[in-house]
């Protein structure tokens, strides 16, 4: 029985997983400015080394390529940059200005435009400021990146600052692939998600990249729900020998954690039969170990009345495996981060038996889903 038991834990994670990925609506990201201010350094330290590359080109205007792939929920509008004092200008006025406009298809609908200028020339071209003002427009949220910011001095780029619209000056952002402490990447990532709606939140905050925190906060916010749901279900209440029929349901939670973090190698592994049965063993057991710790918590009730589950017990152990999933899950991506590769290949390997481990313990000290942190 118990074997499939597994074999159901692991076929509703595929089919969670896959449901999942099905219903992320990408994002779209116009990168605009001038050849050679360093629009590619940008997208690859948001969103991933040589994404361009991985993903596929296609022309949407002269002047522009789109760039998805399956393995981003953000579609890369990249520019193709203009020459100052050429007929390129002209050029990158109608392909570039003119795809702000293009919202009468969701496909081409651009959610972000980031506009790119080298810190290293000292002042912004009077270029910059008529599509920049044209930018502003649209209706769409503009940020101002400036790139290079280790070479200009701190003077230079407050004077290239003041001459930008009013309206941008706040939405100015400094990166550079040198030094750690002139990199606003985190700024510009956090500016970006409070500007997008909310149906698109997801699908960038899982493609960038930079913000582990912003995982970890959008983790916690479907922890919730899916506590509140869990509760729902529990308060019915259903048998205790059922108890695996409701840890099934954290499935469907544990794949939109590891998807947001974006981590495909341990979702390989956990379709993989070894690796299912081994979760689906420990999820079962945690269901019914999740009972008796917590009945222990409560003064004067030894048992469960009737051998019932109640929706508090559904919630808590919604809230453990949640939780316990999305701590797991941000140690490896703060590994990789880090460029600890080794470690991170080593925390996938023990997922499962790690994963569990920190839900016992905090079902053992005793949290509750309304323990969750806020952040």
């Amino acid at each position: 029985m118990e074997n499939n038991v597994n074999y159901d834990l692991g076929k509703k994670y595929e089919e969670a997983y896959a449901k999942v990925r099905a219903s992320v609506q990408k994002a779209n990201v116009l990168i605009a400015g001038a050849t050679g201010v360093g629009k590619s350094s940008v997208i690859n330290m948001v969103f991933g080394d040589n994404v361009a590359v991985v993903g596929t080109g296609k022309p949407v205007t002269q002047k522009i390529d789109v760039y998805e792939s399956d393995d981003s929920d953000v579609r890369i509008f990249d520019s193709k940059g203009y020459e100052i004092g050429t007929e390129a200008d002209d050029e990158f006025y109608q392909s570039v200005i003119k795809l702000a406009e293009m919202t009468q298809t969701p496909e081409n609908a651009i959610h972000l435009i980031w506009y790119c200028i080298a810190s290293s020339g000292g002042r912004v071209q009077d270029y910059d400021l008529v599509a920049l003002g044209a930018f502003s427009k649209s209706n769409i949220p503009v940020a101002v990146v400036f790139t290079k910011a280790d070479i200009a001095s701190d003077d230079e780029v407050a004077a290239m600052k003041a001459v930008l619209p009013e309206s941008l000056k706040e939405c100015v952002f400094e990166t550079t692939t040198k030094i750690p402490e002139y990199n606003h990447l985190q700024e510009l990532i956090q500016w970006s998600i409070e500007r997008l709606p909310e149906s698109l939140r997801f699908a960038f905050i899982k493609s960038q990249n930079v913000d582990l925190d912003a995982k970890r906060k959008q983790a916690r916010s479907y922890i919730r729900q899916q506590c509140a749901a869990a509760f729902g279900v529990g308060f019915a209440p259903i048998p205790m020998s059922d108890a695996p029929l409701l840890v099934a349901n954290e499935m469907a939670l544990i794949a939109r954690i590891l998807y947001l973090y974006d981590l495909g190698s341990v979702s390989d592994m956990i379709k993989s039969m070894g690796v299912s049965s081994l979760i689906g063993s420990l999820l079962t057991s945690l269901g019914k170990s999740a009972v008796a710790n917590l009945i222990k918590l409560i003064p004067g009730v030894g048992t469960i009345v009737g051998g019932m589950i109640s929706g508090g017990v559904g919630s808590t152990i919604t809230a453990a495996v949640g939780e316990a999933t999305s701590i797991t899950a941000y140690s490896i991506c703060k590994a990789r981060l880090n460029g600890e590769y080794s470690k991170a290949d080593e925390m996938i390997k023990n997922f499962g038996p790690a994963m569990m481990n920190l839900a016992s313990e905090w079902i053992k000290n005793g949290k509750k889903a309304e323990d969750i942190p806020e952040d």
